[in-house]
């Protein structure tokens, strides 16, 4: 087994570990196999037509800008489908995870050649941030979920600026377990920030 293939077999089994973890939590939500579909539809089969384009097409200025906006654009639309919070939420939250499921472990699999004299130590620096990235999405979750009563023209380009400013701290920082550990502190700092006060309270009158 290479790099590459390391790298997304790692990838691949955190996310569904994850995945497994969300639907253990939100088993009780009587809407939870109908959001787990829906983000297969409305992220899954999207980012899957994007990933089998020919890659030269992303291949401009700004393009991991754009490809962000992408993101944010699809979390948006599906954010609108939902009428309660929670499930704004929880449905959001499900993108990261499918990113680390299959668009990380592809990656790698494409990238095998770049990986190929990377070792170990620097493979679990860049396990650690893809893992962080679920985390990040989590933050644009609540911001869709909590934030501006639902409005999309502020937290469209609210969460599209937390996305970029993630992704252009990796550029910053480099692949590291420090950076790593840099960015979850920041991000769960801001994950607390965001999460609103008397939540359960709240969830259980929308439930």
């Amino acid at each position: 087994m290479n790099a590459g293939q390391l790298f997304a077999t790692v990838t691949c089994l955190t996310g569904v570990i994850l995945l497994l973890g969300w639907y253990y939590v939100a088993i009780d939500n009587p809407r939870s196999s109908t959001l787990l579909l829906k983000s297969v539809a409305l992220f899954v089969l999207p980012t899957f037509i994007l990933v089998a384009l020919p890659q030269e097409l992303f291949r401009f200025p700004l393009s991991l800008w754009i490809g962000a906006l992408i993101e944010e654009c699809l979390k948006g639309i599906a954010a609108a489908t939902e009428r309660t919070r929670l499930n704004r939420f929880v449905l959001v939250a499900l993108f990261g995870i499918w990113e680390l499921v299959w668009v990380k472990p592809l990656w790698g699999l494409n990238h095998s050649a770049f990986l190929a004299d990377w070792n170990n130590m620097q493979l679990a620096a860049l396990t650690a941030a893809a893992v962080v990235t679920v985390l990040m999405h989590c933050v644009t979750a609540e911001i869709y979920a909590f934030r501006f009563g639902g409005r999309l023209l502020y937290a469209l380009p609210a969460s599209w600026a937390v996305h970029v400013a993630f992704n252009e701290s990796v550029g910053l920082l480099g692949v590291s377990l420090l950076a790593s550990a840099v960015q979850f502190l920041v991000v769960a700092v801001l994950f607390a920030v965001l999460w609103p006060k008397g939540f359960r309270l709240a969830f259980e009158q929308e439930c």
